[in-house]
């Protein structure tokens, strides 16, 4: 019998509450159970954690499923062997398989493989209830593949796809090596393909959980404070690039438009969404500010829409969405660049509709709010990577707003360091806390790659430090004052424009990197593309 002929009422007996396979009992499973579970283990595990899982069970049912062949027939070649693999896998239901190149060195013990997996139930799985993927997601299939190549062979095979139906390729594609043939290319994978402690780290990572849902109980308990919450003044704004921001944010505030408010990590993009609602008609509304990045996506969309009752597990009441909450009012969703394709096709939904669906439920709800959002990340970029989706950025970004960094309006760095000053003052309970006149050239020569924040903590640490409140240059961090000496040792401080001082500094830092674009841009607090910019304008 060649492997072709392979057909399931021969190989499987059936009987009541038994389906055995020479001697191996079988179960039968619903792809939608396991679509459920699957979605489970990666809001619980993450991506990595999951892989791994899925493929070390699919490599444990492969290498089964080739010695339960094994002791059943006595074909000759491996070749043989792989192709019986392919066979049970359409038996079982799993993926149709279509073998394109096979090449096997029985003597050196070598193999290349390339197949086309087409209809693969493991991509319905995660469309079903995940949705679509960045990324290949057939972990099951590559490690049943691998489990089963490994065992014919007598020598580890590793499968990768290089095309997933569950990233929107037409067909699933994948390519099967020995681990020499492979060479230094399967090093980044070998991980997925080992064991690992999963219980420690599946408890770990549930602590993990269990902490962070204490966090957003208490947030939400402490939800009245979102009302009325005062922002930082911008009374201490000077620079002509700051005042065509919030001239721009109060016009925009009075309309109900989409805002989306980009710039570098630390500017102050949640104090411009405050002065936008606080100047807004809906100012006597809660304004909610959720942080889109600090949770997994299970938590991230039950706060965001909500949940009803048994929905998924440790839902043990219905729960409001902060969608709902903000009603009447504005929602802050800070880092939005960094939530999945299944959440931001929801929110897209939340946009053009108006309204949500708990978790759980089958009836939309109504809403009431005003949306902006924020990023530091180059929002393009990510959707020409197919990371973020273009028509949620076009529904954001009706206004964007631009946060300039610190170091470009260099007039605003001792106002604002002033007001920091009086902040710090009534947070530390100094009342005579004041800013010493020799740390004003250091404050303004520094260039600041955490922006406003840097700057808040690094007074705050000045407070603490000093003596009778009044903070001298020794109180400030060092890579503050040291950068300072190095800028008016160059000449950069003195006699030169704006430009001319970050010029060169950038110059020094390069030098100093010995040209290393990558370690000079996180240096400067820049990304290495806006660090080409700047040297390109340079030239």
């Amino acid at each position: 019998m060649r492997p072709d002929d392979l057909e399931l009422d021969e190989l499987v007996e059936l009987s009541r509450g038994n389906i055995n396979l020479h001697g191996r009992r079988l179960v039968l499973h619903s792809i939608n159970a396991f679509a459920l579970f699957r979605k489970d283990i990666l809001s619980m595990l993450g991506t990595d954690h999951a892989r791994r899982l899925f493929t070390r069970f699919g490599f444990f049912c492969g290498q089964a499923d080739a010695a339960a062949l094994k002791r059943i027939f006595r074909w000759d070649s491996v070749e043989d062997w792989l192709r019986a693999g392919a066979r049970m896998h359409e038996l079982m239901g799993v993926v149709n398989v279509s073998i394109k190149k096979l090449r096997v060195d029985e003597l050196a013990r070598r193999l290349y493989l390339e197949c086309t997996w087409k209809n693969s139930a493991e991509a319905e799985e995660h469309l079903m209830e995940v949705g679509p993927a960045a990324h290949t997601v057939c972990w099951k299939l590559t490690g049943y593949a691998s489990g089963f190549a490994t065992y014919c062979l007598g020598k580890s095979v590793y499968f990768l796809e290089r095309a997933c139906q569950g990233k929107g390729d037409r067909d699933c594609r994948a390519v099967g090596m020995d681990a020499d043939s492979w060479g230094a290319e399967i090093n980044p994978h070998l991980p997925f393909f080992e064991a690992e402690d999963i219980k420690g780290n599946v408890e770990h990572l549930m602590e993990q959980l269990r902490l962070k849902s204490q966090e957003l109980e208490k947030h939400r308990q402490q939800k009245d404070l979102y009302r009325g919450k005062v922002s930082m003044s911008f009374d201490d704004v000077r620079s002509k690039r700051m005042q065509e921001v919030l001239d721009l944010a109060y016009r925009v505030a009075e309309f109900d438009t989409s805002v989306l408010i980009t710039g570098e990590t630390g500017v102050g993009k949640e104090v411009l969404a405050r002065y936008i609602h606080e100047k807004s008609h809906r100012a006597s509304g809660l304004f909610v500010p959720v942080n889109c990045g600090a949770l997994p996506e299970t938590l991230l969309e039950s706060e965001l829409f909500g949940h009803k009752s048994g929905s998924f597990t440790g839902a043990v009441r219905d729960r409001v969405g902060l969608f709902e909450e903000a009603s009447k009012g504005t929602i802050f969703l800070d880092e939005i660049g960094d939530i999945t394709p299944a959440t931001q096709l929801k929110i897209l939904r939340v946009l053009q509709e108006k309204e949500v669906l708990r978790i759980g439920e089958n009836k939309p709800r109504k809403i009431d709010v005003r949306v902006i959002a924020a990023t530091n990340q180059n929002l393009e970029a990510a959707v020409a990577a197919g990371r973020f989706r273009e028509d949620l950025l076009y529904r954001l970004r009706v206004i964007e707003i631009e946060m300039p960094p610190l170091r470009i309006r260099t007039e605003d760095i001792l106002p604002l360091a002033r007001t920091l000053i009086k902040k710090t003052a009534k947070k530390l309970r100094l009342r005579r806390l004041r800013l010493d006149a020799s740390c004003a050239d250091i404050l303004l020569a520094y260039h600041w790659p955490g922006n406003v924040r840097e700057m808040e903590n690094a007074l705050e640490r000045a407070a603490v430090l000093c003596r009778d409140g009044l903070i001298l240059p020794d109180h400030l961090p060092s890579q503050i004052v040291n950068q300072a000496s190095a800028v008016k040792s160059s000449g950069g401080l003195l006699g030169g424009t704006l430009d001319d001082v970050e010029k060169n500094y950038i110059r020094k830092v390069l030098s100093e990197t010995n040209g290393n674009r990558t370690k000079a841009a996180k240096i400067l607090g820049i990304s290495s593309a806006t660090l080409w910019r700047k040297l390109k304008s340079m030239d």
